[in-house]
């Protein structure tokens, strides 16, 4: 018992050693507004590294990203910063999509790779922060297709 004491103990002193260098600010989840409109979720690892999930739907269709990106400060202005990044995807088609003007007769799925690139402004006054981002992807399996016009405005929560 006096063991896992301790271990709870240093457990929680190296995390909230780690908050503190951090912030408290790690996470950011919202609403993402485009041609296909979904939910967010960004985990930053660091000031400049974040992951980010998107759950979104277009053609009939569901999606799925995975995406690793860089955060860099852009100009002198506090709060506004590019960012960059890769990452994968999935796609599950139901048979009533519909892709590059053809209506799918059954169901499938499609998995291939996306790029993202746009710029985030952060409120320092309140925990929100706004995005504008174009976010193009390729399948590699299942249907052929290139995504080139997905962008959209994000607006997320950060806690």
């Amino acid at each position: 018992m006096k063991k896992m004491m301790l271990v709870l103990t240093a457990v929680m002193a190296v995390t909230h050693s780690l908050e503190a260098q951090r912030g408290m600010l790690d996470n950011a989840v919202g609403l993402r507004m485009g041609l296909g409109s979904g939910v967010t979720f960004q985990h930053f690892t660091s000031n400049r590294s974040a992951f980010e999930a998107i759950a979104y739907q277009r053609f009939g269709a569901a999606n799925l990203t995975l995406l690793a990106e860089a955060h860099e400060q852009m100009f002198d202005v506090r709060g506004l910063r590019y960012f960059y990044g890769a990452g994968a995807h999935v796609w599950v088609f139901n048979r009533n999509s519909v892709l590059q003007d053809n209506i799918l007769r059954e169901n499938s799925y499609a998995l291939g790779v996306d790029a993202i690139v746009g710029i985030a402004y952060y409120l320092r006054s309140v925990p929100i922060q706004f995005s504008v981002d174009w976010k193009p992807g390729i399948n590699l399996l299942g249907s052929h297709y290139i995504e080139w016009d997905s962008g959209a405005l994000s607006a997320r929560y950060r806690f």
